[in-house]
């Protein structure tokens, strides 16, 4: 049973690693909005002044919603690799550790070209469905005093289109760099994927400043920048995995030849398969068995945050560059229950394994151990429950100062400013329960309690749509419905766990 020292420095370590691409979004968001208007002005727009930075920071906000989220779509993968992983290392099995590593590998790699080719061929469609049809329009002051409404669609989506094929380029080694990341947690690494976030931040902020500073490329440099920085980072952290498994294929080598194993088929070796290779069709539905319902959950988010933007954008383009800057504040403190959850996904899967192994046995010693393993496993989640407790509350202050205090750091537009201020307390409420949903969250992924988590985001996935359809009526509205899809969830989440926890704890006091 982890000790609190043990899930703290983990969830510290794991922040600080997932920390880096939201906070590279927001390295990009204050470079953009800060910079940008001073070396780009657009001739067609030339008699309203002081729009340049506001049509690049709008911009980013369906660009970095649309890479991102592709991005978030391929953690299930990741997702999938944790839990299995961490269930191979509790049966110290590794011939299946050395064989999930090389096919996630293969499908990650796979994923990454997809969204590549996607985006770059149907990049401009998607980024006009997220902009929305008033999503670029504008009413500004002119020179001589007259109020203008101005539609800035086409330089709004040119900027975004831009930023989003650049970032696109390098997603293949992205995605494998974030199954990477993940199988480095799993197996307790630390070290590695804080280098890589090291590494990315330096890059991206040395990037940022010669291309969008210096050189005036705007939010396109701003996309080389982050794009530079994400393959020194991924090339580090898929080495690493590649040595780490060598090192179990030597270790395997060793077993087998110390217990006289003989293997029947040399497709069956692990240690004659390369780095990269796809699953058989029993391997792959396995593996499919986990992925595909938190592929569909990740879904659900994206639509979520994806509908969230559009509705957004529905009320102005001031109203859009507001919310993209939220959304980075509110991504960007979000990774603490990311973090959370993934603790959670890394230690109980090897308390329930270990249960699973004594459940169909009756002797007086394994109903012992059943019961210390369920006590244990409530522990452990009472100790994440409180990790996130003091966690969300941090966020909710911090990130509510960052809105009401230091808005010009990624702005000098004042009507901008003042807008994230008026909406600032709801997002901190959102902050503060997220941690609390994804400890709960992860103790459910952990279980594989796959069927119940997605139809617990159908339900919320569809209050939330229907709230920013029917009942959301200005912007402030939008983040309104986001606190409810985190109120739907907490409650359902929690009510399941207190259940199944509760039915646990009656069952282990009637053993004894």
């Amino acid at each position: 049973l982890p000790s609190y020292r043990r899930i703290l420095f983990f969830v510290a370590t794991t922040v600080l690693i997932w920390i880096s691409e939201p906070l590279l979004s927001l390295v990009d968001s204050a470079a953009v909005g800060r910079y940008a208007g001073k070396t780009l002005q657009s001739a067609s727009t030339s008699t309203i002044p002081n729009l340049s930075s506001v049509i690049q920071l709008a911009s980013l906000g369906p660009a970095t919603m649309l890479c991102d989220s592709s991005i978030y779509l391929s953690l299930f993968i990741a997702m999938a690799t944790t839990n299995k992983l961490a269930t191979s290392f509790a049966k110290e099995d590794l011939k299946e550790q050395i064989s999930t590593i090389s096919h996630v590998m293969a499908i990650s790699l796979a994923i990454g070209t997809t969204l590549f080719l996607l985006i770059t061929f149907r990049g401009e469609s998607l980024l006009s469905s997220i902009l929305g049809p008033a999503g670029a329009t504008i009413t500004a002051e002119t020179a001589k005093g007259v109020m203008e409404t101005v539609d800035l669609t086409p330089q709004v989506l040119h900027a975004a289109l831009g930023y989003s094929r650049i970032r696109s380029a390098v997603y293949p080694l992205a995605v494998m760099g974030l199954t990477s990341q993940a199988a480095l947690l799993c197996a307790g690494n630390t070290q590695t994927p804080a280098l890589a976030v090291f590494v990315a931040s330096i890059a991206n902020i040395i990037g940022d400043y010669f291309f969008v500073a210096k050189m005036g490329f705007g939010v396109r440099g701003a996309a080389l920048a982050t794009s530079i920085a994400s393959v020194l980072a991924n090339g580090i952290l898929v080495f690493r995995v590649w040595k780490m498994r060598q090192s179990w294929k030597e270790a395997y080598g060793e077993k087998r030849n110390t217990q006289q194993i003989q293997t029947l088929q040399v497709a069956d070796d692990p240690s004659l398969t390369p780095f990269i290779s796809f699953p058989n069709r029993k391997d792959f539905v396995s593996l499919l068995k986990l992925a595909g319902p938190m592929f569909f959950v990740l879904i659900g988010k994206v639509m979520g945050y994806s509908a969230m933007t559009v509705k957004a954008g529905s009320f102005g383009m001031v109203s859009l560059a507001c919310h993209n800057v939220l959304m980075r504040v509110f991504f960007f403190f979000a990774t603490c229950g990311d973090g959370i959850s993934h603790a959670a996904q890394t230690f109980l899967p090897g308390l329930f394994y270990r249960k699973s192994l004594v459940e169909g046995e009756s002797s007086e010693l394994s109903r012992r151990n059943n019961a210390e393993d369920d006590q244990n496993a409530r522990t452990l989640l009472k100790r994440l429950l409180s990790i996130a407790t003091v966690a969300g509350t941090v966020n909710c202050i911090a990130g509510r100062y960052i809105a009401n205090n230091a808005g010009r750091v990624f702005t000098t537009d004042t009507s901008l400013v003042s807008l994230m201020s008026h909406v600032s307390p709801f997002m901190g409420l959102g902050l503060l329960i997220h941690p609390i949903t994804m400890a709960l969250e992860g103790s459910i992924i952990a279980g594989r309690d796959l069927k119940f988590l997605v139809s617990t985001y159908v339900l919320s996935i569809t209050v939330l749509l229907a709230q920013l359809k029917f009942v959301c009526k200005e912007f402030v509205g939008v983040w309104h419905t986001l606190l409810l899809f985190q109120s739907i969830r907490i409650v359902q989440f929690g009510a399941r766990v207190w259940r199944r926890t509760a039915s646990s704890k009656g069952n282990g006091e009637a053993t004894t």
